[in-house]
């Protein structure tokens, strides 16, 4: 190893701790060798397993520092606080889950107050379906309550012949409380935003077409070949050339065939 070459403070005491250890290793097997007459082939084995453990030991000493944030951690300041569940890392949040799930496999008379708070936290938040919820103290019918208070009764004395029919039927989760987020006909604000804008950009592009028209289409660019438009007004002219050549010779030949009639007489 060249000395121009420089390691930081700890990278240098691993490579010369690496370096010893490598050094030793080759003292003892040349020991070993001599004292028990080891052949060429079985020392070259036993080095490398020698400075095989070598390196073993030396990462051993990176990997013994322990990481917090890798490690498990103590979930019971979870199962007292719910609340601190959502400051967790994401391993950590597993852990916890894991453990609350192991509870919830097993028979549910076992779970105690903290299991279920701390279930009920992870799946709702602070409040969950039972936001805005304001009544707690109050006598009156809980918002949860999907029937009516008090029940229309349709007969107050009934008797054997009095006909019963059957409820209608009513979904538990759509209560007066919570009707706004089963309204399907209502949009969210982010929703209404691009669908504004969708129609706003139709309308104007329709209106631009009906304005502008053909008038506004975009001209086409024409890229002309001087050498192109020269041979084309040279050729132009060949055939012009030869056009009135073959004129004149037709007219010749038309002078030569109008003869009088008496030309056959004088000859």
């Amino acid at each position: 190893m060249s000395s121009s070459v420089k390691f930081s403070h700890p990278l240098r005491s691993w490579f010369d701790s690496m370096l010893r250890s490598i050094h030793l290793t080759r003292q003892v097997v040349r020991c070993q060798s001599s004292a028990n007459k080891l052949s060429p082939e079985e020392s070259k084995k036993q080095a490398a397993q020698l400075a095989i453990q070598s390196i073993k030991d030396m990462g051993s000493i990176f990997g013994s520092g322990s990481d917090e944030a890798t490690q498990p951690i103590d979930t019971t300041p979870i199962w007292n606080n719910p609340a601190e569940f959502a400051s967790l890392s994401l391993l950590h949040q597993g852990q916890v889950l894991k453990e609350l799930q192991d509870k919830y496999d097993k028979s549910w008379c076992k779970l105690t107050l903290a299991d279920k708070r701390l279930g009920y936290y992870i799946a709702y938040g602070n409040w969950g379906v039972r936001d805005k919820f304001d009544n707690w103290s109050t006598t009156t019918a809980p918002y949860d309550l999907p029937f009516t208070v008090p029940s229309k009764v349709k007969d107050s004395n009934p008797t054997a012949t009095t006909v019963i029919k059957k409820l209608p039927p009513v979904v538990l989760a759509e209560t007066e409380v919570r009707k706004p987020q089963f309204d399907f006909k209502r949009m969210d604000p982010v929703t209404k935003v691009f669908l504004y804008l969708t129609l706003f950009i139709t309308v104007a592009a329709l209106i631009r077409d009906k304005k502008v028209g053909e008038d506004g289409m975009p001209r086409e660019i024409v890229i002309e070949d001087p050498y192109e438009i020269e041979r084309n007004r040279r050729n132009q002219e060949e055939e012009e050339l030869k056009q009135r050549l073959m004129q004149k010779m037709k007219e010749e030949q038309e002078k030569k065939n109008q003869k009088k009639w008496y030309f056959l007489w004088l000859k």
